[in-house]
């Protein structure tokens, strides 16, 4: 048995005998240890077992928690903190920790396809070496939007509002990048709450993709939406492709020939997540110029799923086959 474990054991033996400050101190100098040893993840098992053993601790309760962030922020990979130096500026020690510790890395081969137009992703992406391919396709035909390079992230629209990515990403030559996945943000709600809006926030300022397609003149969407605030009903298909029986409510927002995208509310924004992807029946009623009422039927898949403030989420939906341009045309808007 190693001496840490032979001191675990002996917290053990203090809490039982009630000697509670004896287990405070000796729990306190091992979280202390395994951080400077940078083995994090042991740390902060003893820092949550100090907390259950004596809540009223404070003073080694903070004290533990700081030298954990401490040693964290002092093993920060030196050259990732440089490259990213205009990201980590903007955050405190225990959001950099964060967000650095919740990254994975991520090497691609020189034309492997990261991430595919069309197909689901949650990841966002940090180049830390190389240079990436913004491929844009449309019937058949491949753009090239820009090339991002070390320093460039990509992916953002994926990782915080839950779509389909509009563009392929390609890696020209050896990739090395540092990944975050979208379930990362439930943690941060309580560790570090402030950092999904100061990361968004980034990303906004810096996204090269939104810039090329603004200087480029290119609009990623095949049809032109117009307006149109009616109440619509959705059901559910399931795996074998039969429609469920509950009938859900929303209100479009727009619609285009080829989809539509709705609102509904809900408090529960990890179930609306899971609905990417997921297939729907909607009947929608349209009132057209002529006076006449219409109810138009359409099926499709969920390809975006966007929150909004009060509990609020848009959910875009791309028809299985576009929508008769003669009836949008006739439609009171």
């Amino acid at each position: 048995m190693t001496d840490n474990n032979m001191q675990e054991k002996l917290v053990d033996e203090y809490v039982s005998e009630n000697r509670t400050d004896d287990a405070v101190k000796l729990l306190y100098d091992l979280v202390v240890s395994h951080a400077e040893n940078k083995d994090f993840k042991k740390a902060e098992t003893l820092y949550e077992k100090l907390y259950e053993v004596d809540p009223m601790a404070l003073t080694e309760i903070v004290r533990a928690g700081e030298a954990i962030e401490d040693a964290k922020s002092r093993s920060l990979d030196k050259e990732h903190r440089e490259i990213w130096a205009d990201l980590y500026d903007r955050l405190s020690v225990n959001e950099a920790n964060a967000l650095y510790y919740g990254m994975e890395k991520r090497e691609c081969e020189a034309g492997e396809t990261i991430i595919t137009q069309g197909q689901i992703s949650s990841s966002l992406y940090f180049i830390n070496k190389g240079s990436v391919k913004v491929v844009f396709s449309r019937e058949n035909e491949d753009t090239l939007l820009t090339t991002l390079e070390t320093g460039d992230c990509f992916g953002q629209e994926q990782f915080f509002s839950a779509t389909v990515s509009t563009v392929s990403m390609i890696a020209n030559q050896t990739v090395k990048a540092s990944r975050l996945e979208s379930d990362i943000t439930r943690k941060w709600k309580t560790e570090a709450p402030a950092l999904e809006s100061k990361l968004f926030d980034y990303c906004q300022k810096h996204d090269k993709i939104k810039k090329a397609v603004a200087e480029k003149g290119m609009d990623r969407r095949e049809y032109i939406r117009i307006p149109l605030p009616v109440k619509l009903g959705f059901q559910f298909y399931d795996h074998s492709g039969k429609k469920t029986k509950k009938a859900y409510k929303g209100e479009i927002s727009d619609i285009s020939d080829g989809g539509l995208s709705f609102f509904i509310k809900t408090s529960k924004p990890e179930s609306v997540r899971m609905m990417l992807g997921r297939r729907l029946a909607v009947t929608f009623p349209v009132k057209l110029k002529s006076g006449e009422s219409r109810l138009v039927e359409k099926t499709g898949q969920i390809t975006a799923v966007q929150s909004h403030i009060f509990d609020d989420f848009s959910i875009h939906l791309r028809f299985d086959t576009p929508i008769e341009a003669s009836l949008l045309e006739e439609v009171l808007t």
